[in-house]
């Protein structure tokens, strides 16, 4: 696993995790690519023609392509709208949810693999919330 940093955060902004929790609780794999601020801010891709709707901030997102590369992307955020305990469930619950997700993409046939699909972590203030998506 690769991980690169883009971005150094003003004092006002944070991920919603740090490369130790990321080592910690992601799979090892030599194909993964972890990149904390490559963007400012999540934007779908431009052949995605039904994205979902999204009404937060989004944190993290996850892509898989036709070659079973895994990219693992986070977008900075505001900490006045990302608390310490948003961190804390983004830790206990969301990594463990991303690892499931990065597993069951490697683990698909070849031959099931049509497109590139995209897993977005969103954050609505609350709670985190989950968005599947598939393109060509």
């Amino acid at each position: 696993m690769k991980i690169a940093f883009f971005r150094n955060l003003n004092k006002v902004e944070t991920y919603a995790t740090n490369k130790k929790q990321v080592k910690l609780n992601l799979p090892n794999k030599e194909d993964a690519n972890v990149l904390f601020g490559l963007r400012r801010k999540f934007e779908f891709d431009t052949q995605c023609s039904r994205p979902p709707q999204i009404s937060g901030t989004v944190v993290a997102s996850v892509t898989c392509n036709r070659d079973k590369d895994i990219s693992i992307y986070f977008y900075p955020i505001s900490q006045n709208i990302y608390p310490e305990k948003a961190k804390s469930q983004f830790h206990n619950d969301v990594l463990p949810e991303l690892k499931k997700w990065i597993e069951k993409q490697s683990s698909k046939p070849d031959t099931a693999v049509l497109g590139v699909e995209e897993y977005i972590i969103e954050w609505n203030g609350k709670n985190h919330l989950f968005h599947q998506i598939k393109f060509l």
